[in-house]
């Protein structure tokens, strides 16, 4: 996501800027939901910061580690009733980045908002995932990583060290040079090509670990296991 404004200054990359793109803005019929539609750009340098930490509502939820940049670049597709619902920020505070992208009210029956984010970011930065409900899929990120998700699949690709803690959804994991972690509520869980040792406490859903160091299964609940 090397963003088309973000060359602007370097000024620009260094102080965690919004852009708001309007030019998708308009009422859209998505089944039954009657919501506004926004793109939204944010964008900060890591220069200094080790850690980024993402707070996220509904919505589906990409990261994807790249050797090749220096900042943290985040694009959403917001679908909201109110813009004053909307929170979507990016901030330096210490060595962490802060990134924000919910909403102060989301209870609209049926019509609930919903923000589509994707996020470039350094591989090497620690990452840290606070996240509501919707997909998660999380790739070439080798520092170590803690997702805690409420519900929705979740799919990780060549990572680090890996904790998870999940509500509910299925889980893969393909590929990791560390330790992998996973407290689960429900779904199924697959995971494959770990170096280190992988650790299962599960409360319902087929479980299928191959080609990994170690496994310790502290609890499968109800559903098969498979290794």
């Amino acid at each position: 996501m090397k963003l088309t404004l973000l060359a602007a200054s370097t000024a620009f990359l260094l102080s965690g800027c919004v852009i708001y793109v309007d030019g998708k803005s308009g009422n859209i019929d998505w089944g039954d939901r009657d919501l506004t539609h926004d793109t939204r750009q944010l964008s900060l340098a890591v220069s200094d910061l080790a850690t980024l930490d993402v707070l996220a509502g509904a919505g589906s939820l990409v990261i994807a580690g790249d050797s090749t940049v220096y900042t943290i670049e985040v694009t959403a597709e917001v679908y909201h009733h109110d813009t004053a619902d909307i929170r979507f920020s990016l901030e330096a505070q210490g060595d962490t980045a802060f990134l924000v992208a919910t909403f102060d009210n989301s209870s609209y029956g049926s019509n609930n908002p919903y923000m589509d984010v994707t996020v470039r970011m350094p591989q090497d930065l620690l990452l840290k995932v606070d996240d509501g409900s919707g997909s998660i899929e999380i790739r070439n990120v080798y520092g170590d990583i803690e997702v805690e998700d409420g519900s929705g699949s979740m799919d990780i690709t060549d990572v680090g060290n890996l904790t998870i803690d999940d509500g509910s959804g299925s889980i893969t994991v393909n590929g990791s040079n560390g330790n992998v972690v996973i407290d689960d509520g429900s779904g199924g869980i697959l995971v494959e090509n770990v170096r280190g040792e992988v650790t299962i406490d599960d409360g319902s859903g087929d479980i299928e670990v191959r080609d990994v160091g170690k496994l310790t299964i502290i609890e499968s609940g109800s559903g098969s296991v498979k290794s």
